[in-house]
């Protein structure tokens, strides 16, 4: 008896062992890196970075020292490969599957599809998101989104609202934590020279392959978004940054929009002037065929005239 609950105790044992092990492999293997944080922090470069940056891309080119270049995301290659079938489903395009949500289609990622991530795709953007600010971004976005940063509990802002008033800024600006902000904005600039690297910085990273050129768009840039963004790290401005940025440049929607709004006031607006040509050129006509029928008719008259005499 006695040996038979001994073998029952090391049985258990080894089971709880097996379950551990396992449990502390699955864990092992979890993805450190949030996709849903990435996602966030990449929609704050598509809307800001990228787009000022490929202005550029003529004279100059992102060096591989700084995080933000598309080739060192990643998750970017996965992102590619899956999409929306229906407001509730996703589709992994590598393997056809359609799922319930996105955060299954993104363990299917994990799970199935881990070695698609490129060689050398090692940047974790959500890493940088206390530098970009995605909460904020995501709020900027979707004003009426429950899951948004900061509005649990707190009415949807309404149209016009500006973010919930004044009170609703003063309660951030109250919760705003300056010394957390200070080591972001150091961050900020931080990465803001490995981005757009000086000429003394080209110089000293050139035996290491910097990669940067025309160190004059480098300075430019690095400029542009150390103001506009590192310097907008302070409790006063973070809240209005994204604001700002958004009339320094349209969106990527907004571009195309704007471009099918002139197209189609071009095309107007030559149909009028077509049509208003054509409605004068013959009004012209009508009147200088009724004069000639008038005189026409004149000459028959004297003509017939003479006859009778």
């Amino acid at each position: 008896m006695t040996r038979v609950a001994a073998m029952c105790v090391i049985a258990l044992a080894t089971f709880a062992s097996c379950i551990a092990a396992v449990a502390g492999d699955s864990h092992a293997s979890a993805p450190a890196c949030s996709r849903e944080r990435s996602r966030r922090a990449r929609a704050v470069l598509d809307d800001y970075f990228y787009p000022v940056v490929d202005r550029h891309a003529g004279s100059f080119e992102v060096p591989p020292a700084c995080p933000f270049q598309r080739s060192k995301d990643m998750y970017l290659e996965q992102e590619k490969h899956k999409e929306r079938v229906r407001r509730t489903q996703w589709k992994s395009l590598y393997s056809e599957k359609v799922f319930r949500t996105e955060w299954h289609v993104d363990k299917h990622m994990d799970n199935r599809h881990a070695d698609k991530i490129p060689p050398g795709a090692d940047v974790c953007l959500a890493d940088y998101c206390a530098v970009l600010r995605c909460d904020e971004h995501h709020a900027h976005r979707n004003p009426d989104d429950p899951s948004r940063s900061g509005s649990r509990g707190a009415p949807s802002r309404s149209k016009g609202g500006g973010g919930g008033g004044a009170g609703a800024r003063r309660a951030r600006r109250e919760r705003c934590d300056e010394s957390k902000l200070a080591g972001a904005r150091h961050f900020c600039e931080t990465l803001m020279h490995a981005c757009f690297p000086s000429d003394d910085d080209a110089e000293s990273d050139g035996d290491r392959g910097g990669g940067a050129r025309g160190h004059g768009a480098a300075g430019r840039l690095r400029a542009y978004f150390t103001r506009h963004h590192c310097d907008q790290l302070t409790c006063d401005a973070v809240a209005g940054m994204f604001q700002i940025m958004d009339g320094h440049h349209l969106n990527r929607e907004g571009r195309r929009g704007a471009f099918v709004f002139v197209v189609v006031f071009c095309v107007v607006l030559a149909a009028y002037y077509v049509v208003a040509w054509r409605h004068a050129v013959g009004g012209r006509a009508r009147g200088d065929l009724r004069r000639a029928t008038a005189r026409k008719g004149a000459w028959v008259d004297v003509d017939r005239i003479t006859r009778s005499w």
